[in-house]
């Protein structure tokens, strides 16, 4: 009995050991975090009308494979050395700056502002923001953070926290007077697989959540005001990808912003980033028209399709031609569909 007991427990071993391979938690640093010299390529998307964005712990899947771009932004990170030497000087610590839309106040002609950036560094304890920079018609104007606001904790592992604040004031006499001050909580609450439209990633999700107060006194303008601000950042990070390949904001509890790292449009591109390499020509596509997938490896593949209510719809073997593979779907009604290849990620496609 006791040698069966043994038994049992060695192969449980075994067994856990080889998911653990299958499947292991990401532990991300700061080379996985934006750098300078790179640019990253963004799609808006269309807020989902059902999104589950509190489920939190291991080994989670999130399926946003459904995601309807409304057109891409491209964020750019500069090197310290591409900044003017006032602001290099100033910032000395920062790895690379980003630029940022300067809100209108009214300064254009007393103070033309040309351009406004972001300075932030990866330490060895958190990736953090130490300050912005102003560049005028007449000179660049460095704003020192009083309280440097911690975005991420580093190494970002799962289970790992981070309690941060923000101070920062910006005083022009005669002209403008800006302060803001901030707290948030920031944890990594759950890491699995994220599914997106023609693309999988193993991911970290970081939630943030923040409360601030700004203050702004355009003495120019004889504008003055306070706004209190509050909401929830939700952040997929993945390996090598800088920035977030997903993010939500929340602002009163409804995520209402959402950008994601868009599909490869070329299909040798996404063959050589890995799994999965299967996207549709078009989401959602018109009822009525067969569905086409972009498949780039050549030959037969036995395929499965699904409906949003797991019902077998079609299964069978089909060619790809020319990298693609089209489906019977004239007849099928409009609805989501789940289409799955053994040993790729699912692709949903919506027949509207």
């Amino acid at each position: 009995m006791s040698s069966m007991r043994f038994t049992l427990f060695f192969c449980s071993c075994i067994l856990t050991g080889m998911g653990s391979v299958l499947r292991a938690q990401p532990t991300l640093t700061g080379s996985d975090l934006p750098q300078g010299g790179q640019t990253y390529v963004r799609a808006n998307a269309i807020p989902p009308v059902f999104a589950d964005l509190d489920a939190a712990g291991e080994a989670l899947t999130w399926d946003f494979s459904n995601l309807i771009s409304t057109g891409e932004t491209s964020t750019e990170y500069l090197p310290l050395s591409s900044a003017s030497i006032t602001t290099q000087f100033v910032f000395s610590s920062a790895d690379h700056f980003t630029a940022f839309d300067f809100p209108d106040l009214g300064l254009e002609d007393v103070l033309p502002i040309s351009g406004a950036s972001t300075y932030l560094e990866i330490g060895s304890s958190d990736y953090r923001i130490i300050g912005l920079g102003l560049a005028t018609d007449i000179f660049d104007l460095p704003v020192i953070y009083d309280d440097e606001e911690e975005l991420l904790p580093l190494p970002l592992t799962y289970g790992a926290t981070l309690e941060g604040s923000s101070a920062l004031t910006l005083n022009i006499p005669e002209l403008l007077y800006y302060d803001t001050d901030q707290t948030s909580f920031i944890e990594v609450d759950a890491w699995g697989t994220l599914l997106l439209p023609g693309n999988a990633y193993e991911c970290l999700r970081v939630k943030r959540t923040y409360s601030a107060l700004d203050s702004v006194n355009v003495a120019a303008a004889g504008l003055g005001f306070s706004l209190p601000r509050e909401g929830t950042v939700y952040e997929w990070y993945s390996e090598g990808e800088g920035m977030p390949v997903l993010s939500v904001q929340a602002i009163a509890g409804i995520p209402g912003v959402w950008q994601f790292k868009p599909a490869e449009s070329d299909p040798t591109a996404v063959l050589e980033r890995g799994l999965p390499i299967f996207f549709p020509l078009q989401n959602p596509m018109k009822v009525g028209h067969p569905i086409t997938l972009v498949t780039p490896i050549a030959g037969s593949m036995p395929w499965r399709v699904t409906d949003a209510q797991g019902r077998k719809v079609f299964q069978g073997v089909l060619n790809s031609e020319n990298s693609r593979t089209p489906f019977p779907s004239e007849m099928w009604p409009a609805g989501t569909y789940v289409f799955q290849t053994e040993g790729h990620a699912p692709v949903r496609v919506m027949l509207r």
